[in-house]
């Protein structure tokens, strides 16, 4: 059997991310081995696993043989065609699949699900609606911004993992890890994909194969952030982003218990710092992501504090010093620019500015 050139980018991929996949083609729903998998008995894998890279083209010519296609595409379509969807490229097919699982787990999200879901995935939708992630997830990969897809491909492997009894990867440090990334990749690990109405009348084989094709397009979406479009390392992105979901959880913690003139003085440094930047945010997004609170459950005087906020004349010396006079810390405020450096993953050097504002303000 020939490699197929559209499961080539695995040589890129590296062994961890290939955890899930490889769990598919050894094990059964209930965990034990599966006698049928080639890999296991292969000489590479018995001396390398987990080092799954080693093998990454045995691992690409065992999905095709055991889904029993005759290529990725075939499979792909298969899958498409009884979850209804279509597409004129692979890469659309691709996209429309994801869209068509993603809608299950969200149909019952309320706006602030929403809210936070676009948050995490580092969204600007024009409406908080699942319609309104997915045209915002689009614009965003035809600008070449691709790191939302990363988070999609957690999103879509904690749903994949539902298709055991038990999580064969429950004891992987990076699994774990990235499970609680997240807050709605939680959401997406405890929805039970594979008993869904949708799938009742899908034969074993084909709840597995669309297992199988989840994992692939959750590793190919991985693959185009970290290798092709991003311009940043692997590492480099996931730094990045683990240190964004931190500040997403610890600059609340000092922001939404403060008083309405310190709520006021950060929700301008926000609009301040990011219009410097032509990044502004919509206020939905920074209520959520600056105080994990809603605009519309403010008071009504903070309301009008923050509205007055954006339209401020200060400028960053000046608000830091007000903020710095009320009991912020120097830390905090450290921290208050970095989630507003990493909050709209521009492709800009965000590690310079964040050091560049610190020193300016004098917090370092």
């Amino acid at each position: 059997m020939q490699m197929d050139n559209q499961l080539a980018f695995f040589s890129h991929v590296v062994s961890n991310d290939f955890a899930i996949l490889v769990a598919l083609l050894n094990k059964k729903k209930n965990g034990e081995d599966k006698k049928e998998s080639n890999l296991l008995t292969s000489r590479n894998y018995k001396c390398y696993a987990p080092d799954h890279h080693q093998y990454a083209e045995e691992i690409a010519l065992e999905c095709v043989r055991q889904s029993g296609f005759a290529n990725y595409e075939e499979m792909l379509k298969h899958i498409a065609k009884i979850l209804n969807v279509t597409g004129e490229t692979i890469e659309e097919i691709e996209h429309n699949i994801i869209f068509a699982i993603m809608a299950l787990p969200t149909q019952n999200y309320t706006q602030e699900d929403f809210i936070r879901l676009a948050i995490e995935l580092r969204l600007d939708p024009t409406e908080y609606s699942f319609l309104g992630i997915k045209n915002a997830l689009l614009e965003k990969f035809k600008k070449n911004e691709m790191l939302p897809f990363y988070q999609i491909a957690m999103l879509i492997n904690a749903m994949v993992l539902r298709y055991f009894e038990e999580n064969p990867c429950q004891d992987s440090a990076l699994y774990s890890s990235s499970l609680i990334e997240l807050r709605s990749v939680e959401k997406f690990a405890n929805f039970n994909l594979f008993k869904q109405s949708n799938f009742a009348e899908f034969s074993e084989k084909e709840i597995f194969c669309t297992a199988l094709v989840l994992a692939i397009i959750a590793l190919h979406k991985k693959d185009i952030v970290f290798y092709g479009r991003s311009g940043d390392s692997k590492a480099e992105l996931i730094r990045k982003l683990k240190r964004f979901t931190v500040l997403l959880n610890t600059v609340p913690q000092f922001t939404k218990s403060s008083n309405i003139d310190v709520i006021q003085a950060i929700y301008a440094f926000s609009v301040v710092y990011l219009g410097r930047y032509q990044m502004p945010m919509p206020r939905k997004m920074a209520c959520e992501m600056l105080f994990a609170t809603q605009f519309e459950k403010f008071s009504d005087q903070e309301q009008n504090a923050l509205v007055e906020a954006e339209k401020t004349t200060e400028n960053l010396e000046n608000l830091t010093k007000k903020l710095l006079a009320n009991g912020v810390t120097k830390d905090q405020m450290q921290d208050l620019i970095g989630v507003l450096a990493l909050s709209k993953n521009k492709l800009i050097k965000i590690e310079n500015i964040f050091i560049e504002w610190s020193v300016k303000l004098g917090l370092r």
